[in-house]
């Protein structure tokens, strides 16, 4: 894989998990405002169910982008830095990546989880 692939195959690994758990945090509250709200009822929003489903395909998307981050991080170990773009640069964001990636799908399993073990409707 040449260099500019992975260019911009570095994008999506930076990129694709922030605004995967960015997208879940605005769906899953709006879900969670459709089951509680009196207009909602009718329309017999499960938040337990579209939660999970929304883990599922958020969670599907922060996967791929570690797999594209270690893609990188393997490819451009030991490359000459004469290149362009400069190889540093996309290890070591790749390297940032492979933990920003995990940390992101962390913080949407506990989101997921509080939201589908934890109270959501609470008059007052």
């Amino acid at each position: 894989m040449t260099l500019k692939r992975l260019s911009m195959l570095q994008w999506f690994e930076l990129l694709g998990a922030g605004l995967a758990w960015a997208a879940q945090q605005v769906v899953g509250f709006g879900i969670g405002q459709a089951e509680c709200s009196a207009g909602g009822s009718r329309f017999g929003i499960s938040n337990d169910v579209w939660q999970l489903a929304l883990l599922a395909c958020a969670g599907t998307l922060v996967v791929l982008a570690e797999v594209a981050a270690a893609i990188v991080f393997v490819r451009t170990r030991g490359v000459g830095h004469e290149d362009d773009p400069p190889p540093g640069r996309l290890h070591f964001f790749a390297a940032a990546a492979l933990v920003a990636n995990v940390l992101f799908l962390t913080a949407m399993l506990l989101d997921t989880f509080a939201s589908v073990f934890g109270t959501l409707c609470r008059g007052g």
